[in-house]
């Protein structure tokens, strides 16, 4: 749970906090931060952002040749690995030198991909930017690499956001990596979506031990990117099984419970996405060409907000009623997050 400067005034002035210990507790959250203020979170993330996008997928791999491509790449990685070390090492910056560390492990693919292509693994139709776009097999090469590269610069820097570009890399392999499992590029959608579903659902575990493991939070990227990977693969199975619909709609509601267990507001958004979905494909049907369509589905609009107002007046109730009648052997595997 996270608190508002505004919450905190309050507190004080309602004699729950003195107005020292206010000041005091500000202070420690501003050490634990490196006294990096959001201004500069914004320049540092918007900085090591535009770069990535510049190197991945705005890169255009026909203005020279590939031996150049490989050279301006390994040059990137070097610089970027070489700066990341001197600022989050040497100069105990650790968001901007994380940030350049992030940018040197977004390098990677576009590395490997010139490398390979100089080395004829891929013909000269394939561009370099079309890894953002098509889904291909011989990808997993490019995903495998970012992983690789990033695993070792995680377990030595421990800063979170590279996480995110190990779990965007995990995204793109649960897609590349289906015409190999299937072993042919004619896949059906709901062999797409069952792959899309067991790789979420490692993601999403996977983030729930980092979350349990560690007290930096490392998990919020895999829970992202593992919810929009199950949450694609979901939404194939309503489409002509009555069965499969209604696990939809049960998936989406266990998603919601699980964000009170866990304090997790993602499982909470993609839930609530979900239900909307689930109840707004219920209206097509039982409503199907008829005029009344538009206003079933005012109904359950104005519903989910009604539904969001009750629950935010009364979450902290709910949260202690639901946590409260859990066993104590399940209580021992809620996260012990961070406030």
């Amino acid at each position: 749970m996270k608190y508002t400067d505004e919450q905190l005034d309050e507190a004080a002035r309602s004699n729950i906090f003195s107005d020292e210990q206010v000041k005091r507790f500000r202070e420690y959250v501003q050490n634990c931060n490196d006294n990096v203020t959001k201004f500069q979170k914004v320049l540092y993330y918007g900085g090591a952002l535009l770069i990535i996008s510049a190197m991945t997928w705005l890169m255009k791999t026909n203005w020279g040749s590939l031996a150049g491509m490989v050279c301006i790449s390994a040059l990137y990685i070097a610089a970027f690995l070489f700066a990341g070390y001197y600022v989050f090492f040497i100069k105990n910056m650790e968001v901007a030198g994380g940030l350049l560390f992030s940018v040197s492990i977004a390098v990677t693919p576009l590395f490997v991909f010139s490398l390979l292509r100089l080395m004829g693994f891929w013909t000269a139709e394939w561009a370099y930017n079309d890894y953002y776009v098509w889904v291909k097999g011989k990808w997993i090469i490019l995903e495998i690499s970012t992983i690789l590269a990033a695993l070792p610069i995680l377990l030595k820097t421990k800063f979170p956001f590279h996480v995110f570009l190990i779990a965007g890399s995990l995204w793109f392999f649960s897609m590349d990596i289906v015409p190999i499992i299937y072993k042919t590029d004619y896949i059906t959608w709901t062999e797409r979506a069952n792959i899309s579903n067991i790789f979420g659902l490692i993601m999403i575990f996977s983030g729930y031990f980092m979350n349990i493991k560690f007290k930096k939070d490392y998990s919020f990227w895999l829970y992202l990117f593992g919810l929009i990977t199950l949450s694609s693969g979901l939404s194939v199975f309503y489409n002509h099984n009555t069965a499969k619909f209604v696990l939809l709609g049960v998936v989406n509601i266990l998603l919601i419970l699980f964000s009170l267990f866990i304090n997790r507001n993602v499982f909470l958004v993609f839930g609530a996405i979900g239900l909307a979905e689930f109840l707004s494909r219920l209206s097509w049907e039982f409503f199907y060409d008829s005029k009344l369509f538009p206003f079933s589905l005012t109904i359950i609009g104005v519903f989910l907000i009604l539904l969001g107002i009750f629950f935010q007046k009364n979450r902290n109730n709910i949260e202690e009623n639901v946590i409260r009648k859990l066993p104590s052997f399940i209580l021992d595997l809620r996260p012990k997050r961070n406030i």
